[in-house]
């Protein structure tokens, strides 16, 4: 006990000094070898000089400060007056005190004389905290407050609210402003789109109907004229969606992936930031690969907000093209987006610089130019919303370096600024005013607008309006050209009236996008479907355009469970290519267990890549998400127990991938199933991949539930509460479901920084992690911000937080106490940087794996094997001699090609002996005391 307690003093006493050792960069030092330029509040006209933007285009000033203050989201109404969220409430001084005041607004701002600018400005709502998102639809003006959506009304034409409707919740989830639900995109399907969040809504009448939708984006979202929706995260430029990423939701599999094929897809990847200042004040400007070498931002960190071009204003070379702002960064970045068939790729591009060789598309040497957000408006061109703010960056992430810079460069004080300007292409007339909508030949006409803004808004009012003759018109096809025959298939489903004979016109239009369309919005005539119907859809399959053969399949998965042709997509999705098999395993919701037992039926089940395994995990989930999952999960082990070799290994590994997308520990069996009998004769890989899947079923009796010892009452509450904390503040950048959103964060399942040591789940939840660090085989050089300063997360809610982790997606981890939580914070001493995975990994501490590692001794008289432990990896081999690695497989289960290893635990937890099976033969193995 003596040399114990020695043994923890010194390491205790060590981690003090290293700690002491990585208090963080002196700022001093920092800002020593960077050329600090000053940050003097300019006036609109002086801001104005100072941009410098892409040849051939200019800036203009939209308004400024008193006009409108600390904007963040804008949208017009038909005449083209703008409506501004004023976040007045953001950031008060450097610790965000005194964010929760009423001083929030929404402001109209109005151009009386048609020049350009804005000349009035009148308060259409006030008294509002730290409001975020406006959209502004014939129904009246939606509003997000968090945690309120307001529908507002003019009820007397004075530009101000008469009536406030509150018609559902809005950006509920975490107190952080910079992860919450924004966007209020109306996109021209109907539906209302939001960034940072899992839901699209739709507006009826007074009342909001809410749909389940794949995770998008952090703040800002765009959609281009065919609909395809445009987002980013803070250190991402740009993401898209190929197609409509709805469809993907119909079945649990393809719901809950992580990486769904055409979903999510990165168009910036390893863009750098190209400045034309230094950026010494940005939160982690200390971190390696932070700055360049003369100081400019090198990688994006504070990307908020896009516009696509769908104006004319621009010319008809650069429609579809995206506009990104870096508010940390001071500019708006240009990406040119080439759409071929199914894929989206996206180009940086960058202009000539005297002083820099290479800038973005609008950039500005002044510090507090922060562009948080832009989109095209009325006249074709790109508005830019600009904070104009020393400090953008919240309290919640505020670093000590940040904090003493901004009181060196006195960036504290927000002042009331706030600007928006417009960039212009200076060869090409600009309308200031918006085309009249006030009449329903008006908005048919405006279907044709070479501007999206105009044709989206009267698509809108057709469609609100329900006027009498629209129908008519619209359902004549060969009136309109390609733009306005796309609006009038939206209008006519909006409308639900769109009829059979102009469905069928549509399906065998020249244009392939018309035909893609008009698959999409025929669907409604599925619910009276027949073989007419399926023979219509049938022939697009081998359509030319890739685009078209993919929404063919995706709509075929519409039809109802009568009609819907299992057997056509099953041949199509033995392709291999990820996008059918996914649209097909989508599609075949209802169908799956009957699909999954026809296909290891065929004698080339194993033949298409990925195929079996993924309609595996597309029937596990379907049984467990469904009104029966015993029963039906009861079937899928019947069909598994009948496997052998590689059938049942490609089976599993579909089984256990699909477990792992619910945090659930897994199901209630009655009883234990056959499969799952310890004396089950199996090959080695037989067994490694049965005791994976075993960790995620559960009976009566199961001495090791999920491979873990069960929670005392006090630890499964403490866990159920830090469930809540992680969904109120984790799952924004690692989802829900934990496996981390592409750009943005990695996936905490079966990751060893999460599972292996207090040590470091502890630190990494209080102080952060910055890369590179490698987790799934990816190398992340981002960094995550730590929660030390976050009230939320005291001793007790950490411990809750971090055993909800060590339980959650199969995890059969131990549970983290308050007592080691509060161990862990004492010796911080002044940490002010995130820790690097080679920091972790010097700490002395208690590891996972240290319980196997030993001496065990083999029924041969002098034959001992030693177990030892290398980072997060179990090797193994003859005392003294060579050494070779063990994976992990299953609980308390590890192999290799050649070798298993099971090891035997007590209900304490701690490894009592373990069996050995080499070449189908198995031997006991006891553990020697040291």
């Amino acid at each position: 006990m003596r040399r114990t307690l020695l043994i923890l003093a010194t390491v205790a006493l060590l981690g003090v000094i290293v700690f002491r050792a990585w208090r963080g960069p002196d700022p001093e030092e920092v800002l020593a070898r960077i050329d600090v330029p000053l940050a003097p509040v300019l006036s609109p006209e002086e801001e104005l000089a100072s941009f410098r933007t892409a040849p051939g285009f200019r800036v203009e000033l939209v308004a400024a400060e008193p006009l409108v203050v600390d904007p963040v989201a804008m949208d017009w109404d038909d005449e083209g007056r703008l409506y501004v969220v004023e976040m007045r409430g953001f950031m008060p001084n450097i610790e965000g005190e005194g964010e929760d005041q009423p001083v929030g607004r929404v402001v109209v701002l109005e151009d009386t004389d048609a020049d350009g600018r804005m000349d009035r400005s009148g308060v259409f709502l006030d008294g509002l905290v730290l409001p975020r998102a406006v959209a502004v639809l014939p129904q009246g003006v939606l509003v997000g407050v968090p945690p309120d959506l307001w529908l507002c009304r003019d009820t007397n034409g004075d530009r101000t609210c008469g009536t406030r409707t509150r018609v559902g919740e809005y950006a509920i989830e975490g107190a952080n402003p910079e992860h919450q639900e924004n966007g209020l995109l109306a996109g021209i399907d109907g539906w209302i789109y939001n960034a940072k969040s899992s839901r699209r809504f739709r507006l009826e009448g007074s009342r909001l109907r809410s749909q389940e939708t794949v995770f998008r984006g952090q703040w800002g979202i765009a959609q281009d004229d065919a609909g395809r929706l445009f987002y980013n995260h803070n250190s991402g430029f740009l993401y898209a969606d190929a197609f409509p990423a709805e469809y993907t939701m119909r079945q649990p599999a393809t719901a809950l992936s992580r990486g769904k094929a055409g979903v999510n897809v990165p168009l910036s990847a390893d863009a750098q930031v190209f400045a034309v200042r230094s950026a010494p004040g940005l939160n982690r400007a200390y971190l390696p690969g932070t700055l360049r070498r003369d100081g400019r931002q090198d990688v994006p960190t504070g990307v908020s907000g896009l516009a696509i071009q769908r104006g004319d204003q621009y010319g008809p070379e650069r429609i579809g093209d995206a506009f990104v702002p870096e508010a940390a960064g001071s500019a708006v970045a240009h990406f040119a987006i080439e759409r071929t068939g199914t894929e989206l790729r996206g180009e940086h591009r960058l202009y000539n610089d005297d002083g820099f060789g290479s800038r973005e598309f609008l950039v500005s040497p002044d510090e507090r130019f922060r562009p948080v957000d832009a989109d095209f408006g009325p006249d074709g061109a790109i508005w830019v919303i600009d904070m104009y703010r020393g400090v953008i960056q919240h309290a919640h992430y505020v670093s000590d370096y940040l904090r003493d810079y901004v009181k060196r460069q006195g960036l504290a004080s927000p002042g009331a600024t706030g600007r928006i300007w417009r960039v212009v292409r200076e060869d090409r007339s600009i309308e200031r005013r918006p085309p009249l909508l006030d009449s329903l030949e008006r908005q048919l006409e405006a279907l044709e607008h070479p501007n999206g803004w105009v044709r989206d808004r009267a698509q809108r009012r057709i469609v609100h309006a329900k006027a009498k003759g629209a129908v008519e018109a619209l359902r004549r096809l060969g009136d309109f050209g390609r733009m306005g025959r796309r609006h009038a298939l939206w209008a006519l489903d909006g409308l639900g009236a769109l009829d059979v004979t102009t469905w069928q016109r549509a399906l065998s239009d020249a244009d392939p996008e018309i035909r893609k369309l008009g698959l999409r919005v025929g669907e409604r005539l599925f619910e009276n479907s027949d073989l007419v119907v399926l023979n219509e859809i049938t022939p697009l399959l081998e359509d030319s355009a890739p685009g078209v053969r993919l929404q063919a399949l995706h709509s075929l998965g519409s039809l109802p469970a009568k009609a819907r042709p299992v057997a056509i997509l099953l041949e199509r999705g033995r392709s291999g290519d990820p996008l059918v098999m996914q649209a097909v395993i989508s599609g075949l919701s209802g169908f799956e267990f009957e699909a999954f037992v026809g296909e290891l039926a065929r004698s080339d089940a194993l033949a298409t890549e990925g195929w079996l395994p993924g309609l595996a995990a597309a029937t596990y989930l379907a049984a467990r998400e469904g009104l029966h999952p015993e029963t039906e999960m009861t079937r899928i082990l019947d069909v598994v127990e009948t496997l052998a070799g590689p059938e049942m290994l490609v089976v599993l590994e579909g089984i256990v991938e699909a477990q792992r997308s619910r945090s659930s520990l897994g199901v209630k069996l009655s009883s234990r199933h056959p499969l799952f009998d310890p004396e089950r004769v199996s090959g080695v890989e037989e067994a490694s991949a049965i005791a994976q899947a075993r960790v995620y079923f559960t009976w009566p009796g199961d001495p090791t539930p999920g491979g873990a010892r069960p929670l005392t009452p006090q630890e499964e509450e403490r866990r159920e509460r830090g469930g809540v904390l992680f969904a109120g503040s984790c799952a924004a950048c690692h989802g829900v479901s934990g496996r981390g959103i592409d750009g943005l964060a990695p996936s905490l399942v079966g990751t060893t920084w999460v599972r292996d040591s207090d040590a470091w789940l502890v630190r990494i939840v209080l102080d952060g992690v910055t890369g590179p660090i490698r987790i799934d085989d990816v190398e992340w050089n981002l960094s995550m911000p730590g929660h030390v300063r976050d009230a939320r997360f005291d001793d007790e809610a950490l411990a809750g937080v971090s055993t909800y982790l060590r339980r959650a997606w199969g995890h059969a981890g131990d549970p983290v106490a308050p007592e080691t939580v509060a161990r862990i914070r004492s010796q911080r001493v002044g940490r002010t940087l995130p820790w690097t995975a080679a920091e972790l990994r010097e700490i002395s501490a208690p590891h996972r794996l240290d319980r196997y590692v030993g001496l065990y001794e083999v029924p041969i008289v002098g034959i001992e094997l030693e177990v030892k432990r290398d980072d997060s990896v179990i090797a193994v081999g003859l005392r003294n001699g060579p050494y070779g690695p063990l994976r992990e497989t299953g609980p308390n289960l590890f192999a290799s090609e050649e070798l298993t290893l099971h090891f035997e635990a007590a209900a304490s937890g701690e490894i009592e002996g373990a069996s050995a099976t080499r070449d189908g033969t198995s031997f006991p193995l006891s553990r020697k005391e040291e």
